[in-house]
């Protein structure tokens, strides 16, 4: 205010008539500024100078908001943080971890597995399976040098890792397929399109770091060229580094170091807290014109607001936005989190969520840096208490939206990976479980004092609807694959090379276990087929004669499908190993045996549908070949031989990453001989249904020939034969393939299935020679064609030279006692041909008839009379004039002498029942 009147000494101020009043005693009159010309012209521009101040606050806000969501320097930072973090909890404490300092950290946990699995219990087979094809001083330190070669430091040495626990490079070749990723096989979830490549040690990765959609194919030489880095070891520098099958498989492609926009993530982090400077004046700016909650209004609304996704919602159908779907991700990223396909978001829109999500809480962090609501500012007092509790209400207040915007982007993310997870591959969900475990820790570590990190296990752990949905996918996936390998099989036996025979024959030590053979493990390599030196020298068919230059050759059981198909399960389980072991780390809770008990189903189940997979019963059935099917049944066979110390090499893994306890070691060993039990018992079910297709083709067979043969066939011929009959010979002839084609069975399958055709032959021709003919003689049995109507003493003869024919068969097939099977057969022809059956049958003579031929029955006696054609005396005397030295000595009957016996066979029949 400026004072009016007053002394000599204050300011003067004269009237328009320029009198002047001065009077020393008079009282001022005070005047407002504003009222002033410097006044009213300030009053005109303050305005102005406002609206400019907070416009350009405005704008440096729109500025920085752009910049964090379009320009994404939210998502740099963000992938900066999962980088870092992914790296810092691959290392471990002291570089202790699965992708620290080597050889220790690799050494010190395979030791302390093998100390661990030396105090379980040796009663189970899958404990005493863990020794096999494993000796740690042997094979501990070589993959630990082999380990050093393949990966630096970091993720992709912890994925290496991994699967180098569990007996992968062990087993199998370094660039042998996978075969985890249906994207990679050309396989889809709906089709089985596609070819398969390469033979039983050829790759079909091509090039080896490309990955599922878009980050796998979006710059595959600068991913590989940046890799050139002094972490990499001697051999590895002078060659161009190539991302490992194992890593691209487990490890999403923004949690590796070698990424092409790593140095410019970096330097966004770096510079994060001084890029929210904009914030801050705006801040200052706003509260120096006393407008503090107008600029937190503006914050919240463009910072922790949320956006409309996915259109008019089901129902709203006029557009009145009552089930819109609203999404705080949307708001964040810009792009609408609800679109695109299953791969597409497990490719590329759930890692730059991830980013976006941390570079966010980032960005929070910078913002708390000098802001805190500390208990000491209460305890100040009317010092600058003022400036105090604004600063520190703002403050609270931002901090308050802050964490309550950010349970929501977490909520909305995990909610979200639950949703799209029940159309993910095994291999996704293993690559996403492992981003959300670096996604939770650099959470904890970019923004600890955030209230949301109290909840963020209960947001992100997901519940166990999640690992059930790995192990149904996880079938279905093996199913598909294993269905693709079995129908591009050609059945054949694998032949046993000169570098297996030359494996064989290392020297052995009983205290030292065998090392496993590479491409043929878990003892494939025992499975080897038994020469028959007899059937051989018969001259019987001798199969995959194609695969060699002479007939020594070893064969073994199992075609080449078989080592594919234990691939592909011992890959897919070890990366549910590592979905389940992520799931772990992220808060998931087991019981039972824990995280490896699911590990354990899985693997069960993979191998319950790979049992089914590796047979094609229908085309088999159609095409008849018995060929295909007995290796079918070999295949599975050679499966189960393999699941012993398929089960002790994984439990070994899991001992050596972590996932079974000391104090649950006894429990899970148990579990795993259950499940392991359970696979023999499918593998045996289907085992068993692959010998009923077997038999069941061999006897369409048979029947067929038999029908074919015998059709209209005259077994009236008055003159007997030297040789056997034409079908006779067909039949040996085909018994004779079918026997020589079950090479790949077991002893005790070969000899049930060289019994059960020779049955089946055998039970064929007695139904045609005893069962009953009713009728007008047309009525056929089940088989196709009627039984023998009319049989004369020499074709009885001529069946008994069958019969012999078919017995020296089997005694020239090696099998023990299989000449037996016609041994009914035999007695009814000789009972027939016997001088001395009329006596036999009567009454007394009895016991008599049972001790000659126990297997005789009278009822298929008499249904035998009832056929007999009677000679006539005339057929007697031609008979005996013109073979009177040449005629055999067998029974020979007149009509009258058929009824009479006839008679006699009935009446004992009816005094039995």
């Amino acid at each position: 205010y400026v004072t009016r009147g007053g002394s000599n000494k204050n300011n003067f101020i004269s009237n328009k008539t320029g009198s002047s009043k001065s009077s020393g005693n008079s009282q001022g009159e005070n005047m407002s500024l504003e009222e002033t010309p410097f006044g009213r012209r300030a009053m005109v521009m303050l305005p102005k100078i406002e609206a400019e101040v907070l416009n350009g606050a405005r704008r440096g806000l729109n500025r920085w908001f752009l910049a964090l969501r379009s320009g994404g320097d939210g998502a740099k930072s963000g992938r900066a943080v999962l980088r870092k973090c992914a790296n810092s909890m691959s290392v471990g404490p002291g570089q202790l971890g699965l992708g620290g300092h080597l050889p220790p950290s690799y050494i010190w946990r395979a030791k302390v597995a093998d100390n661990l699995l030396a105090r379980c219990d040796q009663k189970s087979k899958v404990a005493r399976a863990v020794r096999s094809g494993y000796w740690f001083e042997r094979d501990g330190p070589k993959e630990a040098d082999r380990l050093a070669g393949l990966s630096p430091p970091g993720m992709e040495r912890r994925a290496e890792a991994f699967s180098m626990a569990f007996g992968w490079y062990r087993c199998w070749e370094e660039n042998a397929p996978i075969m985890v990723d249906i994207s990679e096989l050309n396989l889809s979830t709906d089709n089985l399109s596609g070819s398969r490549h390469g033979s039983r040690h050829g790759s079909r990765h091509g090039k080896r770091g490309g990955t599922l959609s878009f980050r796998g194919t979006q710059r595959p030489s600068a991913s590989t060229k940046s890799m050139n880095v002094g972490q990499v070891s001697t051999s590895m520098s002078t060659k161009e580094h190539k991302r490992s099958a194992w890593s691209a498989l487990l490890t999403p492609a923004i949690l590796f170091e070698d990424s092409p926009s790593r140095m410019e993530d970096d330097s966004k982090l770096m510079g994060l807290p001084e890029s929210v400077h904009p914030v801050r004046r705006a801040e200052l700016a706003f509260s120096l014109l006393r407008r503090s909650d107008e600029f937190v209004l503006y914050y919240e609304q463009n910072r922790f607001g949320d956006m409309k996704i996915g259109g008019v919602g089901k129902g709203d159908k006029g557009g009145d936005g009552k089930n819109e779907q609203r999404s705080s991700l949307s708001s964040l990223t810009g792009d609408d989190v609800s679109v695109g396909t299953d791969r597409v978001f497990f490719a590329k829109s759930l890692p730059h969520l991830c980013a976006s999500v941390v570079g966010f809480s980032a960005v929070e962090a910078a913002l708390e840096l000098g802001n805190f609501a500390d208990d000491d500012d209460d305890d100040k007092g009317g010092r600058d208490g003022g400036s105090t509790k604004i600063t520190t209400n703002s403050a609270s207040r931002f901090r308050d939206s802050s964490a309550r915007y950010e349970r929501s982007l977490v909520t909305e993310l995990g909610n979200l990976l639950r949703s799209r997870a029940i159309g993910a591959s095994l291999a996704e969900l293993a690559r996403a479980s492992c981003l959300m475990a670096a996604f939770r820790s650099a959470l904890k570590i970019v923004h600890p004092s955030s209230t949301t990190r109290r909840l963020d296990k209960e947001l992100l752990a997901m519940d166990i609807d999640i690992v059930m949905i790995a192990l149904k996918v996880a079938q279905d996936e093996q199913l598909k694959v294993t269905t693709k390998i079995a129908s591009e099989d050609r059945k054949e036996a694998m032949v046993v090379t000169t570098m297996d025979h030359m494996n064989s024959r290392k020297q052995r030590s009983d205290a030292i276990p065998d090392e496993e053979l590479i491409g043929l493990p878990f003892g494939l390599h025992e499975l080897k087929q038994k020469s028959s030196a007899k059937v051989n020298s018969l001259g019987e068919v001798t199969r995959n004669t194609r695969y060699s230059q002479a007939q020594k050759d070893e064969f073994y059981t199992f075609s080449k499908a078989v080592p594919d198909v234990i691939r592909s399960i011992h890959a897919r389980a070890i990366a549910c190993a590592a979905f389940t072991l992520s799931q772990e780390e992220l808060g998931q809770i087991y019981k039972g045996s824990g995280a490896a008990g699911y590990v354990l189903d899985c693997v069960e189940a993979c191998i319950s549908v790979a049992a089914v997979g590796m047979q094609d019963g229908d085309a088999m059935l159609e095409e008849g070949s018995v060929e295909k099917a007995v290796q079918t049944m070999a295949n599975i066979a050679a499966l189960q031989h393999c699941l012993p110390r398929l089960f002790g090499t994984l439990m070994r893994g899991m001992c050596h990453v972590g996932m079974i306890k000391p104090d649950q070691l006894d429990e899970t060993f148990q579990y795993a001989e259950n499940t392991r039990k359970g696979a023999e018992k499918a593998c045996d079910t289907q085992v068993g249904h692959m010998y009923n297709l077997v038999y069941k083709i061999c006897c369409a067979k048979i029947d067929s020939h038999i029908n074919f043969a015998l059709d209209n066939f005259q077994w009236v011929t008055k003159a007997p034969r030297e040789i056997p009959n034409a079908y006779c010979e067909g039949l040996i002839q085909y018994l004779r393939t079918v026997f020589s084609s079950l090479g790949p069975m077991d002893e005790g399958s070969r000899f049930g299935l060289h019994f059960s055709c020779c049955g089946h032959v055998a039970e064929r021709l007695v139904k045609l020679l005893t069962d009953p003919v009713h009728g007008d003689h047309q009525s056929s049995s089940e088989e196709g064609i009627p039984p023998i109507s009319r049989i004369d003493a020499y074709g009885l003869k001529n069946l008994a030279l069958d019969v012999y024919e078919f017995e020296r068969f089997a005694d020239t097939t090696g099998v023990p006692q299989l000449s037996e099977c016609f041994n009914e057969l035999k007695s009814l022809t000789e009972a027939m041909l016997d001088r001395d059956l009329p006596r036999l049958l009567m009454r007394e003579n009895r016991s008599l008839l049972r001790k000659k031929y126990p297997f005789l029955s009278l009822e298929k006696i008499g249904n035998i009379l009832e056929k007999y054609v009677g000679m006539g005396l005339g057929d007697k005397l031609m008979g005996t004039m013109g073979t009177s030295q040449k005629q055999p000595e067998i029974l020979t009957m007149e009509k009258k002498e058929v009824q009479q016996l006839l008679r006699m066979v009935r009446a004992q029949e009816q005094e039995k029942y």
